[in-house]
């Protein structure tokens, strides 16, 4: 058994944001591991996401929908109509533009879902996305609904999709903070991961088409002026009213990184900007700082015993972070419950440094600072108490 002790301070280290000026009109940087905002500009602001939509797509596909790769789907007429991008009027809001990005696929089409999430994120494919939403939920807005849910259960508050492709519609908004954090749940996704990194895709020969290759249109993903080593995976989106957006992962020293860049007036400056934040939090340097060393000392009450346990730190207690991502964090005691006697240098507990998710970010072994034994009683009891058992 053990007893826990909440030492009564806190570590309130205050992270110093990323100093970076970016053209985007909101936009957010945060670890993929831990959710740490490393930069943010108006990051809960409303915003139209274009087709950075087909992250949130692919995500809930992935995680709640598809069980195998190899299932079939056929084209449906409904999954292809489309209306001009300045239409008005009542029509659904899955119906996509005719000058919009496409796989090209035809109304009694059949493909499979592997051949269709590669066409939804490399092509940035409306067709695909309303196919696959109309195959697992029976109708697009039943899918839009049951999208929404899940959205909302990793924490998308600010977000309310109306289709699963993005072209616009005024009540389909999102921000750039949720768009990190449905990236940062869809890169735990094996197979995300592969798709958002694929540049170049066959897609089988199917009952209407013979084979053809899909490529990845990221600019960041190809070689030219904006190709960037780090990154490992990225969506753009453009229209009119959401302007130029792009959501990006990028790794380096085994840091992932997650960026949305939402409202460029170019396409040039939605990668600049995307490329400006990955360097700078890639170019800091970790700190090392020193919580707790053998000169604390931690002190309990043993019930029979004739003093007090003191205790202190075998080796000092260190956390190490990125400037952008200093932790707040907390200090626990975890004593152990040994028997009587305690003899010096004993290991009795340890002390825990936890972040704000609950996750260890270093530990140190507590040792007996001097012996501890039994009161009289205690011994004669226990000593009778050995006897009998």
């Amino acid at each position: 058994m053990r007893l826990v002790f909440l030492i009564l301070w806190c570590f309130s280290l205050a992270a110093k944001p990323l100093q970076v000026e970016v053209k985007a009109g909101s936009a957010v940087l945060m670890n993929a591991e831990t959710g740490a905002l490393l930069y943010e500009k108006h990051p809960y602001a409303p915003v139209y996401p274009a087709s950075t939509t087909k992250i949130a797509t692919a995500l809930f596909l992935l995680a709640e929908k598809v069980e195998d790769l190899g299932k079939t789907m056929r084209v449906s007429s409904d999954s292809l109509k489309m209306r001009l991008p300045n239409q008005s009027g009542d029509y659904p809001p899955h119906w996509w533009y005719t000058d919009g990005t496409r796989m090209g696929l035809r109304e009694g089409e059949v493909l499979t879902v592997d051949s269709l999430l590669h066409g939804l994120m490399l092509v940035s494919g409306n067709d695909a996305a309303n196919v696959l939403a109309e195959g697992y939920s029976g109708s697009v807005p039943l899918f839009m609904e049951e999208m929404n849910q899940y959205l909302g259960t990793i924490g998308c508050a600010g977000t309310r999709f109306l289709n699963p492709h993005g072209c616009h519609h005024p009540e389909h908004v999102t921000t750039a903070y949720d768009l990190c954090c449905m990236t940062k749940e869809a890169l735990k996704i094996p197979k995300f991961r592969e798709i958002f990194s694929t540049v170049a895709y066959m897609l089988p020969r199917t009952n209407k088409q013979g084979p053809r290759e899909l490529k990845q249109n990221n600019q960041l993903m190809k070689p030219g002026r904006y190709f960037y080593v780090k990154a490992i995976g990225a969506k753009s989106g453009f229209h009119l009213p959401a302007q130029n957006t792009l959501v990006a992962a990028a790794e380096h020293e085994g840091r992932t990184l997650v960026a949305a860049v939402m409202g460029t007036p170019t396409t040039g400056e939605r990668y600049a900007d995307a490329i400006r934040l990955f360097e700078a939090a890639f170019s800091e340097a970790k700190e090392i700082r020193r919580l707790y060393g053998p000169e604390n000392l931690f002190a309990r009450e043993i019930p029979g015993a004739k003093t007090e346990l003191a205790a202190a730190l075998k080796e000092e207690i260190f956390i190490s972070f990125f400037p952008s991502e200093e932790p707040s964090c907390r200090a626990f005691v975890y004593w152990d419950a040994p028997r009587l006697p305690i003899r010096k240098g004993q290991r009795v507990g340890e002390v825990r440094i936890l972040d704000e998710r609950g996750q260890v970010l270093a530990k140190g072994d507590l040792a007996a600072k001097a012996d501890v034994k039994g009161t009289v009683f205690f011994v004669l009891k226990d000593t009778v108490g050995r006897w009998f058992r």
